[in-house]
């Protein structure tokens, strides 16, 4: 018979086992149309998650087993090296393919093969009746976990770095379109993995049958949050542009943060430059963007407009700012104006033809920026 401890316990790895195995299943067989159709693009890491929920199988003996003391310490191994390992995995799955790094992969994709093992071990020998995990083997299978969960911890922290310095690189001050990366969407998804990291850890470094319990159940909801939050896709980019061949597949190209780009042209230090400067910058901005229409281009970055002035990006930005009300308002009120001359124009074209000629990337960028700045 089972304690009350020991049946709570396992009622609750039931059910992280459980929604973790539906997360996979709903992940793996539910993705919303049209975009099914190029589920790789519009769910980037899908594969990975039903990789990532399904390996929760591997808890299943710990349900049948709950007064086992080899079952709670493999238990216990398993969060603290699978929470920032998977994690990390899912994140660098996602936003790396969003941004077109790979670096990650091989680094990562190696670290598989002591995980795999060290998981395996555990598992065999929660398996075999008695107490193996235990006296001075217990201390050196368990250092070894302690300094795999901190290589873990260091992917884990390089995802979350990416991830942080492409919010910052992709500010409203640097980029006119807000579907080259799902900026509000990495804001908020961020703080998941962070929690999972905390919530696991916290448990594990506890370690009694209530504190696992509750632990199990707090990752069980945060699982059902998270997955309500990525059924629905976060790449604006319409299937039809996708399918037409105008944009393909993984094709924001992010600037390492450690090679900025150079300057178009030295300039003179900021305090020498003179208001006729500011006026000629000013000048030379309205050409290319209004005169030239480079806001046509949906992908027009402050970086790109700086090579096509000639002009310093730190004083393009600095005039566009005092003068344009900003790069991100400046181009793109440069946009709407274009879409309402098309619709004078071309009264029966339809909408999504007017707005991806005036620049935007989509029908649904149109109507935020729209949103945004009307």
């Amino acid at each position: 018979m089972y304690s009350g401890e020991e049946l709570f316990f396992s009622v609750s790895v039931a059910v992280y086992v459980a929604i973790s195995l539906a997360i996979a299943a709903i992940r793996w067989g539910h993705k919303c149309q049209p975009y099914a159709r190029h589920a790789d693009y519009y769910y980037p890491a899908w594969k990975t998650l039903v990789f990532c929920f399904g390996m929760d199988v591997l808890l299943l003996p710990i349900v049948f087993m709950p007064q086992d003391t080899d079952a709670v310490l493999y238990l216990r191994m398993l969060l603290i090296l699978a929470s920032p390992f998977f994690c990390a995995v899912v994140l660098f799955s996602y936003f790396g393919k969003v941004l077109n790094v790979g670096w990650w992969r091989n680094p990562v994709h190696a670290l598989y093969i002591p995980f795999d093992l060290m998981v395996l071990t555990a598992l065999v020998l929660t398996l075999i009746p008695g107490t193996q995990l235990k006296g001075s083997f217990c201390k050196w299978f368990f250092s070894i976990a302690g300094i795999m969960a901190l290589i873990y911890l260091l992917c884990f922290v390089m995802a979350i770095s990416m991830i942080t310095c492409a919010i910052r690189r992709y500010s409203e001050d640097n980029y006119s379109n807000p579907e080259d990366f799902p900026r509000q969407f990495a804001k908020g998804i961020i703080w998941v993995p962070v929690i999972h990291l905390t919530i696991s850890w916290v448990t594990t470094f506890i370690g009694t049958y209530n504190s696992l319990s509750i632990g199990m159940l707090l990752l069980s909801v945060l699982g059902v949050a998270f997955i309500i939050g990525a059924l629905t896709p976060h790449r604006t980019l319409d299937v039809e542009r996708l399918e037409s061949g105008e944009l393909q597949v993984e094709t924001v190209d992010v600037p390492e943060p450690s090679l900025p780009e150079p300057d178009a042209q030295p300039e003179p230090a900021e305090e020498t430059l003179s208001q006729e400067r500011k006026d000629e910058i000013a000048g030379i901005v309205r050409r290319c963007v209004e005169d030239d229409q480079a806001y046509l281009d949906s992908h027009l970055t402050l970086n790109s407009l700086s090579r096509i002035c000639g002009v310093n990006r730190t004083y393009l930005s600095q005039v566009i700012t005092d003068s344009m009300g900003g790069f991100y308002n400046y181009v793109n009120r440069c946009r709407l104006a274009h879409v309402a001359r098309l619709k004078v124009q071309q009264p029966d074209a339809s909408i999504e033809e007017i707005v991806t000629a005036s620049g935007f990337g989509s029908r649904q960028s149109y109507y935020n920026v729209r949103r945004q700045l009307e």
